[in-house]
């Protein structure tokens, strides 16, 4: 049976993060997930992308995130730019269904040779997905094996830091 995700939102969950300041932590299985993806991609000189999937959290501090999982489904791509193809939402949802989680709380896209970074499209699009709401940005350059992480906020993207939860 598939998930029902709702648009009002999933149920925010009282937790205390693990570390104090950090608003985003990833699960080890979604890095290389990600990463893999990134490096099949880069060996046919394409971007990639998909959505990370978890969970909102809340505590003290204010809400943060624990990614479980990344989905992915056919992709329209060349080295410079990526969408998922027209077909692919089907499968989309079936591998969204497939994840751990019951939000999406970011996206990851690979840049090929050029360096983590959200580019004005990257920025339209993250804020077009999450606006200023809790929502994170994955970029992965496989040409040097970098990852960096943001957000964005009135528009502007912000570097922010992440734990790997192994």
């Amino acid at each position: 049976m598939p998930k029902v995700i709702s648009s009002e939102g999933p149920d925010i969950e009282f937790r205390a993060r693990p570390v104090r300041g950090v608003s985003l932590y990833i699960a080890e299985g979604a890095i290389s997930f990600m990463t893999g993806h990134a490096d099949a991609g880069y060996l046919e000189r394409k971007e990639v992308m998909g959505l990370l999937m978890g969970r909102i959290m809340r505590d003290g501090e204010g809400e943060y995130v624990r990614a479980t999982g990344a989905a992915t489904a056919g992709l329209d791509a060349d080295e410079a730019s990526v969408r998922f193809s027209r077909g692919s939402m089907e499968a989309l949802f079936d591998a969204i269904d497939r994840c751990e989680g019951d939000a999406v709380v970011g996206w990851y896209h690979s840049h090929l040779g050029i360096g983590c970074y959200l580019s004005e499209v990257d920025i339209r699009t993250h804020t077009g997905i999450f606006g200023d709401g809790t929502g994170f940005a994955v970029v992965i350059d496989p040409s040097d094996s970098t990852l960096a992480t943001f957000d964005c906020v009135g528009g502007e993207p912000r570097k922010v830091q992440m734990v790997v939860l192994t």
